[in-house]
């Protein structure tokens, strides 16, 4: 996403030799793809295709990224390498011969480096959208190329959310068009798109770059990749937080055949300065404006590979990465110094104070098990050849283990129980959309900071679904888990914490009492927890308060002394409070008679 695209603008994303990775002894299933850029992929600078062909028993196809729409021609756009592609045509023919030794499928990306509404224009007029569709279906001919993937992002980064209504039906076309073009040919077509859903998860309709119209484009395309990076661009914070790209593979697989898809994975940093407040953190003798101000706290980029070499020159210890485990990314906050030259002449140093994100292998792992999980095609890397080359050895071994068609446990479960009592937990059980049935699935509890323990077992109903009521008598998570069977992988539902509540009773020496007399009232909570407090409350005017207090003894009982304040009949109820992990609890409200 935001990609360097424009025919005048070159990446600054640093390169890093790539070491070659051992294969397995049987080849695992296809589990990646990704792009190689231009500035990787020559005899000079090696790295891409070096890391695409020592990889390639785990990748799909990959996709060059040599191509540029820019504007001008017949078509109104014209497709050719990007001019910062040196001796392209040589280096493309180089990589062509190893990718194509290694086994490799390739299709080459083009991104649209025609400027703000140019594409939008071109395929609006169904003859400059014809005579671009034969532009491109003449390039994969010629070169004998597998196919093309199309990296169009003007409409989304440039033109406006404004311009979309409009764009929307052209680009369906478009695809529509060159999708069975290239099919006559034999060839394939790839779609790299924005995500479908916002950053508050929210996904269809008009929720995230709706402009692509994934269902409209699902039946032309072969495969359609989603850039789930760049959450955050422009401020701190994580690039690819798992629960979004999550959101983002799950309802992209109920809109396109989950085979179709690719989620993409960042092989690469963002850095930030810090702010206090609307200030940048910045120490010493600095700038306030000009070239050096926006070096100091422009954002900025470098590959997977080169972040180890990145923290050593600014004395970050690898100990101190952190790891967030709500994002799946690990992050740093470093001082940066930078020497910049002032009016007078004299050179100044300036620290700024920048924070660093991005996915590293631990996070990638859990990226591409959504492979797995929602029987996509693949993950997409950008970039091959920027990426940490300990991910495919992550990537190697999860393919190696993955089972043809994932189970999906839906859990249903109360998020309160009252200690002692039964109460229902059920799933749904499916795989690839049908119900899973003639296994036993167990219902497993752990407590706060114990294991995982099976309290009972059932069968799977012909629907996919099980049921059990067991009996609560602690706080913590329970789970429902499905063992595999040939074809298919095991799966535990998500756990989900069920938190235990006191069972309380409670019963007064007397039903009627006169005004101003004191009256004792026996409470008894369940589990016994000694010193847990109870508290009786009486109802006065819609609202529960508080008129008497006690402690529990060893055996969860107490004796509990009120004063009748009114006359008449008054409802009352002993609450417990919460105690070592069980929440609070209430008795049945009872009467008691003022006279």
């Amino acid at each position: 996403m935001r990609r360097c695209v424009l025919a005048a603008v070159a990446c600054a994303l640093s390169a890093a030799v790539i070491a070659g990775a051992t294969p397995a002894q049987a080849d695992p299933p296809r589990i990646a793809t990704g792009w190689l850029p231009y500035w990787v992929t020559s005899p000079a600078a090696p790295q891409g295709v070096a890391s695409a062909t020592a990889n390639a028993d785990v990748l799909t196809e990959v996709s060059p990224f040599w191509y540029s729409a820019t504007k001008g021609g017949p078509a109104g756009v014209t497709v050719g390498f990007n001019p910062n592609f040196k001796d392209a045509a040589a280096s493309a023919s180089w990589a062509m011969a190893q990718l194509r030794a290694a086994g490799l499928s390739v299709l080459p990306a083009i991104a649209d480096g025609s400027g703000k509404g140019t594409m939008a224009a071109v395929l609006a007029n169904p003859a400059t959208r014809t005579a671009h569709v034969n532009d491109i279906v003449s390039l994969v001919v010629a070169n004998g190329y597998d196919g093309i993937d199309l990296d169009y992002e003007q409409f989304a980064f440039a033109d406006g959310r404004g311009t979309w209504a409009a764009t929307q039906p052209n680009w369906t076309a478009f695809v529509t068009e060159l999708g069975a073009a290239l099919k006559a040919q034999g060839k394939l077509l790839s779609v790299t798109i924005p995500g479908p859903c916002s950053t508050t998860n929210a996904c269809g309709g008009t929720n995230g770059y709706w402009v692509y119209d994934l269902a409209g484009i699902s039946a032309a395309a072969d495969r359609i990749r989603i850039m789930t990076y760049d959450f955050h661009y422009n401020a701190p914070g994580a690039i690819a937080p798992i629960g979004w790209v999550t959101a983002t593979a799950q309802y992209a697989a109920t809109v396109v055949p989950p085979a179709k898809l690719s989620i993409g994975i960042p092989a690469y940093s963002r850095s930030w300065t810090v702010k206090d407040g609307s200030k940048f953190r910045l120490t010493g003798a600095c700038p306030t404006t000009g070239d050096a101000y926006r070096k100091l706290t422009a954002m900025s980029s470098t590959t997977a590979a080169a972040i180890p070499a990145l923290l050593a020159t600014v004395g970050v210890d690898p100990a101190t990465v952190q790891w967030d485990p709500a994002s799946q990314e690990s992050w740093v906050e470093y001082d940066k110094p930078v020497t910049w030259t002032d009016a007078a002449g004299a050179q100044q140093t300036c620290v700024a104070r920048r924070v660093m994100w991005w996915v590293p292998p631990q996070g990638v792992l859990a990226r591409a098990q959504l492979v797995g999980q929602l029987g996509l095609g693949s993950v997409a890397f950008w970039t091959i050849g920027g990426e940490d080359p300990g991910q495919w050895s992550v990537i190697r071994t999860y393919a190696q283990q993955l089972a043809p068609a994932a189970t999906a446990v839906a859990i249903s479960a109360p998020p309160t129980a009252v200690f002692g009592t039964n109460a229902p937990i059920s799933a749904v059980v499916t795989a690839n959309g049908a119900p899973v049935t003639g296994v036993e699935a167990a219902l497993q509890f752990q407590p706060a900071g114990g294991q995982w323990a099976t309290v009972q077992s059932a069968g799977l109903a012909a629907d996919g679904t099980v049921s059990f009521a067991p009996a609560f008598t602690a706080s913590g998570r329970w789970r429902i888990f499905v063992p595999g069977a040939p074809g298919r992988a095991e799966q535990a539902s998500d756990p989900q914490p069920v938190e235990v509540t006191s069972a309380v009773r409670a019963v007064p020496r007397k039903k009627k009492a006169p005004k101003g007399s004191s009256l004792v009232v026996r409470a008894v909570a369940r589990p016994a927890l000694a010193r847990q407090k109870l508290v009786v409350q009486m109802l006065a005017k819609g609202t529960w308060s508080a008129v008497g207090r006690g402690r529990a003894n060893a055996k969860g009982i107490a004796k509990i002394d009120i004063r009748i304040g009114k006359k008449g009949p008054h409802q009352y109820r002993v609450m417990a409070q919460a105690r070592r992990g069980v929440g609070p609890g209430f008795s049945e409200p009872f009467t008691i008679k003022g006279t």
